[in-house]
């Protein structure tokens, strides 16, 4: 829904309030909570109210990048406007091939046995939870955008975009956008910057660009934790980290898949201590591991390696 549309400092600028982003981001918050302190309370009554849908949100996680899948692919420009019952039924219509069509840009390849459970789940979460949350979040966030629009029209939109995240920079030529790495985007190729804002995002931050086009997305926070904690997994992640057999075996692993005994003969110690420090580097998942006859193969997990930097800045910025 555009609620604002100007052009500034040679963009042109849309805000916009999206009840699908919000979908599919409190779905996230919903598949991994622990991430999220700022809405934890209500995750955890979500839950407690919906625990069997809950449980199927998680079970699809890692196939739908924790739901992140549909507002981080290309297609997305064609679903951002839209009603949560019109994306629901532009979903539907759409069959298996043009599924994947969609999806290939970040890796991945849906069955059609997981097109129906996913849109199912979506069905199923809009009509029992989060049909009657949007009534409330609509108001909410127009609000908030109207007052965001007024702000980004007195500042100028790249003053604006410096009050977003501590790990966005806005620079003379470029935005820099710090996570798993360094995102750099040339104010020049930008065209069109669309703006929206959102109760589940916090702690992340959000920037999706195609092509000439630059999506920005405010957090806004409706809850304060009961206490500040780390995330569990954040915790075993540096602990795995901080020792110095772990760290060799994750350099040796670096140069390619390697056994228990092969990684044992190279570091001059036993399998079986070798094996502890690969079981603390698993349940950090670090280390991905995969059966090879009567041996078990180990490879690091460079997904979750490559998103440290980004995990340590997160800790930083709450």
């Amino acid at each position: 829904m555009v609620l604002n549309h100007w052009k500034s400092e040679g963009l042109d600028v849309v805000v916009s309030y999206l009840p699908v982003w919000e979908l599919c981001f409190s779905m996230h918050v919903l598949s991994n909570p622990d991430h999220h302190i700022y809405r934890e309370k209500w995750a955890k009554r979500t839950e407690e109210m919906h625990p069997e849908l809950t449980k199927r949100i998680r079970e699809y996680g890692e196939l739908t990048c924790q739901w992140t899948l549909f507002i981080d692919i290309p297609a997305w420009g064609a679903m951002r406007q839209m009603e949560i019952p019109d994306f629901l039924a532009f979903l539907r219509k759409k069959d298996i091939r043009q599924w994947n069509g969609m999806v290939n840009t970040l890796g991945r390849k849906i069955d059609s046995r997981e097109r129906r459970d996913i849109l199912e789940i979506l069905t199923s979460y809009y009509e029992q939870v989060f049909r009657s949350e949007e009534v409330i979040l609509r108001t909410f966030l127009t609000r908030i955008l109207e007052r965001e629009a007024r702000l980004c029209r007195e500042k100028g939109v790249w003053e604006w975009c410096r009050t977003i995240h501590g790990r966005l920079k806005v620079e003379e030529n470029q935005v820099v956008y710090r996570k798993n790495r360094e995102f750099v985007y040339r104010k020049t190729d930008i065209r069109t910057m669309y703006i929206t804002a959102s109760t589940f995002l916090e702690p992340h931050l959000w920037l999706y660009q195609n092509g000439a086009e630059l999506e920005v997305v405010k957090s806004i926070r409706v809850e304060q934790p009961e206490c500040w904690h780390l995330p569990e997994q954040t915790v075993q992640l540096f602990k795995a980290l901080g020792d110095t057999s772990r760290l060799n075996i994750m350099r040796l692993l670096f140069q390619g898949v390697q056994t228990t005994q092969e990684l044992a003969k190279q570091m001059n110690i036993s399998e079986a201590a070798v094996s502890r420090h690969l079981k603390v580097l698993n349940g950090a998942n670090l280390v991905r591991k995969a059966a090879r006859g009567h041996f078990m193969e180990y490879s690091l997990n460079m997904e979750v390696i490559d998103f440290i930097p980004y995990t340590l800045y997160e800790i930083l910025t709450r």
